[in-house]
């Protein structure tokens, strides 16, 4: 189930840059619609156990079922051509269904594929399944009564979803990446070459020499397959640890990442990113910002690293300045550091002299301090617990409180533009709030794509606010010229966790932790993303308290039995504690975790991951430990 859903957020479908998208009509399948393919006004949907619905779509506003077929498996992939409705039967391999009347569809015929069909596609009445551990299946479908067998290649992993495009079938292959296969001769197909993503290939999209892979944990991976034979990634680079916060400057992007420091990045060609040097910071390095090429690094336990990096392939430390706390993110204007400084609040540091900065006041903020940025004269500070606190900094030897907005949840970031402050706000969604009277903010509006979103950062470009989904693991594009009132343009799926967002020249760079540095045209992203409807919740997922100190209570509801996985992890994807591990009945459950990693050691505060997996599906969300 999970496999397919990953499936369907790499539908394409082209989005201008200006539109504006509304949800018009909807229709609840029975089952679990894991595949659409629509012609003729006639939306026909794979609907897993439940067969193929076919429904009529002529009126958006009131879609209505003309009729199905069952064909008592489990349906993951429905291809429709000349009346004849082409099914991937995870159970029964390939269905062929007569669709010419809807009202009466009738079995034309079928084969049985050895494997379990996950994906069909058909072209010059030949079908190409992709069907598990047995690979590529090739059928002749010329006579839909009796398909025939004409080829197949047992690929090294399990074949998740096809494309076929000049007489080659790109195979997205689970574990072991892309297959390119030449099908020009069907009855022999012939490996070309293989690219290994780093992830698990489990959808593929062809278009333009492009091959766009859904790489399960690894993200969208972007290959160039121009030349078959010799496939290359376009726009991404693994940096050593966890990519916390991205600043680019002069076509170079600096990377705060975590336990490795600052990695810098050349950028001048996104399609070959090259490292031009490093600076492994005493702490773990959570933000940077650039200013007349000098790196200054917010650095966790560490505090301030002010870093010289006119010569990017030997940058070398200036000076250091510890914090009070925790330094987790920084914004420098005018010789001035702003330092969001965990549970000892604003710290404002001089750095006009760079070998010795001298701390010029502080603000305590209520709650713990994750973010600040500066907008004339006034710190726009994220507090955990509090929310947006405005904070006059115009005299930095005595900051005071302007005026605050006590978000529902946990804020982590904040976004000012054109007096409107955006929060990203956890569970509660992104907040947007009118500051044109500091003190006497308003809300104006609240986004949450899901009701299950957990929204971290945002980043605002042209009137187009983008913001991140930790959850989901998904990029949301909305229309705020009229910021009281967003509407949804479209997302982005890609499954990396998207820490930290910067804008240079149309690109937009991003931190996503494990998976380094990744760089999207936004004009490319909006013309090929998707804005159909968000798929249902997977589990209610959710732990209490949050923060918490020595134990959290984690809960979730199975709508079926199964094998259930929950685990917790550091933000560097290594596992800590493994809680459950077992089969498990429908309905609500809940475990404590009291802090402690597999071996009884109590482990460090922090913020970490809780990841469950159940019946095909995966949720992860995050908690901070704090002591």
């Amino acid at each position: 189930m999970k496999k397919m859903v990953l499936f369907l957020i790499v539908v394409i479908i082209i989005l201008p840059l200006s539109a504006v998208y509304h949800k018009i009509g909807e229709y609840d399948t029975p089952g679990s619609a894991n595949s659409i393919f629509v012609s003729n006004n006639i939306a026909y949907v794979a609907d897993g156990d439940t067969g193929l619905q076919i429904i009529d779509v002529s009126n958006l506003q009131n879609p209505a079922l003309l009729g199905y077929y069952d064909t008592l498996g489990y349906q993951y992939s429905v291809f429709v051509s000349n009346n004849i409705a082409y099914i991937a039967d995870y159970y029964g391999g390939l269905r062929i269904i007569d669709v010419s009347n809807p009202q009466n569809p009738a079995l034309f015929g079928y084969y049985g594929t050895l494997g379990s069909a996950r994906y069909v596609t058909v072209s010059n009445n030949i079908a190409y399944i992709a069907n598990d551990y047995s690979g590529l299946q090739i059928i002749d479908v010329s006579n839909p009564q009796y398909p025939s067998l004409l080829g197949s290649y047992d690929t090294p992993g399990h074949a998740e979803s096809v494309t076929v495009s000049n007489n080659i079938a790109y195979v997205a292959d689970c574990d072991t990446g892309l297959q390119i296969i030449n099908v020009s001769n069907p009855e022999n197909p012939a490996l070309v070459c293989s690219y290994d993503t780093p992830g698990s290939a489990e959808s593929i999209f062809v278009s333009n020499n492009i091959a766009y892979v859904a790489d399960y944990v690894a993200g969208l991976q972007i290959i160039n397959v121009s030349n078959p034979q010799n496939p290359a990634l376009v726009g991404y680079y693994d940096t050593p640890y966890y990519a916390y916060s991205v600043f680019v400057s002069n076509n170079i992007a600096y990377i705060a990442d975590d336990d490795s420091g600052l990695q810098i990045i050349d950028v001048s060609n996104p399609q070959n990113l090259s490292l031009l040097g490093y600076y492994n910071t005493p702490g773990y390095a959570y933000s940077v910002f650039v200013s007349n090429n000098i790196a200054y690094i917010a650095d966790y336990w560490a505090g301030l690293q002010i870093i010289d990096v006119s010569n990017p392939q030997n940058p070398s430390l200036l000076c250091s300045y510890v914090t009070p706390s925790f330094a987790s993110s920084i914004f420098v204007s005018n010789n001035i550091a702003y330092v969001a400084d965990g549970n000892s609040g604003l710290q404002i540091i001089d750095v006009s002299n760079l070998h010795n900065p001298v701390l010029l006041g502080s603000y305590n903020t209520p709650g713990p301090a994750l973010f600040v940025t500066i907008s004339n004269n006034i710190a726009y500070v994220a507090d955990y617990y509090e929310g947006l606190l405005i904070i006059d900094v115009s005299n930095p030897h005595n900051p005071y409180l302007l005026g605050s907005y006590d978000t529902p949840t946990n804020s982590y970031s904040v976004f000012v533009s054109n007096d409107i402050a955006y929060i990203a706000d956890g569970n509660s969604g992104l907040q947007i709030i009118d500051v044109s009277n500091p003190q006497n903010p308003i809300l104006l509006n609240t986004i949450l794509p899901r009701p299950s979103s957990y929204i971290y950062k945002c980043i605002i470009f042209n009137n187009l606010l983008i913001i991140s989904d930790t959850n989901w693991d998904e990029l949301y594009f909305y229309n705020i010229s009229n910021p009281a009132a967003p509407e949804f343009v479209c997302r982005y799926s890609w499954n990396l966790s998207t820490e930290d967002m910067v804008i240079q020249n149309g690109y937009l760079y991003t931190a996503n932790g494990l998976y380094g540095l990744n760089i999207l045209d936004l004009n490319q992203v909006m013309e090929a993303e998707d804005s159909i409807q968000l798929p249902s919740i997977t589990f209610n997922l959710k732990n209490y308290p949050n923060p918490f100190n020595p134990e959290t209570t984690i809960s979730f509801e199975l709508s079926k039995p199964g094998k259930v996985d929950l685990n917790i992890y550091n933000l560097k994807g290594e596992l800590v504690k493994k809680l459950i591990n077992k089969q498990m009945s429908n309905g609500k459950h809940s475990i404590v975790w009291d802090g402690k990693d597999n071996n009884g050691k109590i482990c460090s505060s922090g913020v970490y991951c809780y990841k469950i997996e159940s019946n095909g599906r995966v949720e992860t969300k995050k908690m901070l430990l704090m002591k």
